[in-house]
């Protein structure tokens, strides 16, 4: 339940438990008067204490919590209420979401929790609810109710029924609330699995954003030797999620991103966006994808703040400055980059900003033109834990937003697997050998390897998912008689594709949206181009002193040299004669091939450097 929740997150602060402790002791009688000044001075201390400790997150689920212990016995008393009032006050809660939080977690009468940002799952066509949004869920007894707490992104769920219900593993209690954290799984007994991703688009729907179809059918890929990178893929999304791509190296992951991106021309198989072939009709989809390599796209030598600043003079051209200064703000802010902004970037041997920074810098340069969609090889790559989990909780948080977000990614861990709405996996080849939720992979590869835990997903314990043990599963060696593995696979590559094929309904592509999307990339003209560059070149040049001094002494130093062997001595006299000098034309000769060298090697360095850019 919440309390297994709050110890899951980490909150474990003694004065926390001091506050659920005096709730405690007043539910078992130990307090029986009304609150004295004392007991609301100590109450308003300790969530003081603990106020700057928590992240708003945090907060809402000790709220639950707490509602959730004076709910237990149904004895709502004055000194209760002011207690959980005293905490809501000190929290900064907003008025009308604490008492949704409250009107969700005390009332156990369905008709009581018609209310907006709830959600019925029922296999009835439940009318009798106006305000809650409603899902079918065919054979599923009783009601599911999920609150959305918009603030924060929270959901909590909790059951009216009879069946035998399970989170994560977990059978439901009808008694109690849970959260419904990214990567959740609701089995019913008889009723299809209920995803947290399928939850998170309902509530999506409901909000205005842009409607995208991405629909993927029969891809194939060969290259130029005629080997196969890519096999049958077909992949159908929609706006809002957050799309995994997995597999060991060389199976054809950023080869299947640089296809579904446009970047690449499949052998075979169509990629349709709202209807629109990407291939066939580039201009009508011109704008609308972002796509972030796994190397830097960054110019060292500016601030984090000129990086965006020319990017965005370079791809909204009609847009005027002061709309671009305003983007440029709210980009930064929003990607917690405004208090490093007049930083230089540096590289990576001389960092000025944590990698963690260098990767938001990069994913910040192309939402500032607001992509539709977005596609990201190896966000993760060479960043620490903390770093890697900051990017994708970016990358989430944008994807509840409305994005449709494709991400490769290797080796990623617990909570950033959790993280993703569907994961896409590869083997060797480029077969596709799985595509779905990313807990049911793991109960997916140990029922087809026989294991006894088959329809656990991660431990009931600490919630924590064994990533590994997908891969392990498919890359398993066979052993010899003495024990000994071999080089040969259990099941090769070809096998986990038709085992795939034959446990996994045909996918139905989703309905092609109408919609026409639209970006904002606007190039501007050729001259205006030409300025942009040349005064982004300018500052980047003259901030790297050693590139400067190069420069200036570059040419006087070579010219030195060519008068000093070409120059003419007269061999009567031993004077120099300017005038008798049959070595002009071809010193001058050498100054124009030399300077027209220098020249060309400055440019050639510029243009293969902002090529990728």
């Amino acid at each position: 339940g919440l309390n297994d929740e709050l110890h899951r997150q980490g909150v474990t602060n003694d004065n926390l438990c001091d506050t659920i402790k005096q709730l405690e002791f007043e539910r078992d009688g130990i307090i029986s008067k009304r609150t004295s000044v004392a007991d609301s001075v100590k109450t308003l201390a300790i969530c003081k204490s603990i106020n700057q400790t928590l992240s708003q997150q945090q907060k809402v689920v000790v709220l639950s919590c707490l509602f959730e212990l004076i709910k237990s016995d149904r004895r709502f008393t004055a000194q209760r209420m002011q207690i959980i009032d005293t905490v809501s006050d000190v929290f900064n809660f907003d008025k009308n979401e604490f008492s949704a939080i409250q009107t969700f977690i005390i009332n156990d009468e369905p008709e009581k929790l018609d209310v907006d940002d709830v959600l019925v799952l029922s296999d009835q066509d439940n009318a009798q609810f106006t305000k809650a949004m409603h899902i079918s869920s065919e054979l599923l007894e009783g009601l599911l109710f999920i609150m959305k707490v918009s603030s924060v992104d929270l959901y909590f769920l909790r059951y009216i029924g009879k069946e035998e219900l399970s989170l994560n593993g977990l059978i439901l209690n009808e008694k109690r609330v849970y959260l419904f954290a990214p990567g959740s799984t609701i089995r019913p007994t008889k009723a299809k699995p209920i995803y947290y991703s399928d939850v998170v688009a309902k509530f999506l729907r409901e909000t205005e954003v842009e409607r995208i179809s991405f629909n993927v059918s029969g891809l194939e890929h060969q290259f130029e030797n005629g080997v196969s990178g890519i096999r049958n893929v077909d992949i159908s999304e929609e706006q809002g999620k957050l799309f995994g791509i997995m597999g060991s190296s060389g199976a054809g992951k950023t080869t299947l991103l640089n296809i579904l991106s446009g970047q690449q021309y499949p052998t075979k198989g169509k990629v349709l966006v709202n209807g629109v072939d990407i291939y066939l009709h580039k201009k009508q989809v011109k704008g609308i994808f972002g796509y972030i390599p796994q190397d830097d796209l960054l110019i060292e030598e500016l601030t984090v703040y000129q990086n965006l600043y020319y990017n965005a003079k370079l791809c909204l051209g009609s847009w005027s400055d002061e709309e671009i200064k305003n983007i440029i703000q709210q980009t930064l802010n929003d990607l917690g980059l405004w208090n490093i902004r007049n930083l230089k970037v540096g590289n990576p041997l001389q960092k000025t900003i944590s990698g963690g920074q260098r990767k938001r810098l990069n994913i910040a340069l192309e939402l500032i033109r607001e992509p539709a969609i977005l596609f990201v090889d190896e966000p993760t790559s060479g960043l620490s834990s903390k770093d890697s989990e900051n990017v994708m909780d970016l990358l989430r948080e944008l994807s509840l937003k409305g994005k449709l977000i494709f991400v490769v990614i290797h080796q990623p861990s617990s909570d950033i697997y959790k993280l993703f709405d569907k994961i896409f996996i590869l083997d060797q080849g480029g077969y596709p050998i799985y595509y779905g939720n990313p807990l049911e992979a793991l109960i997916y590869f140990k029922t087809l390897d026989k294991q006894i835990n088959n329809t656990q997903a991660e431990c009931l314990n600490c919630g924590n998912v064994n990533v590994e043990l997908v891969f392990n599963i498919i890359k398993a060696n066979v052993v010899d008689e003495y024990g000994q593995f071999t080089g040969a696979r259990k099941v090769s590559a070809l096998k986990w594709h038709e085992l795939f094929v034959e446990n996994t309904s045909s996918i139905q592509g989703l309905k092609d949206e109408t919609i026409k999307l639209k970006g904002n990339l606007v190039l501007p003209n050729r001259a205006k181009q030409y300025f942009i560059f040349t005064v982004r070149d300018m500052l980047s040049k003259l901030a790297n002193r050693q590139y400067v001094l190069i420069n200036l002494l570059e040419a006087p130093l070579l010219a030195l040299i060519l008068s000093f062997i070409v120059r003419f001595v007269d061999t009567y006299n031993g004077e120099y004669a300017f005038g008798l000098n049959d070595n002009i034309p071809a010193y001058f000769f050498m100054c124009i091939i030399v300077a027209l060298f220098m020249g060309m090697t400055v440019s050639a360095e510029e243009i293969v450097r902002d090529q990728k850019i």
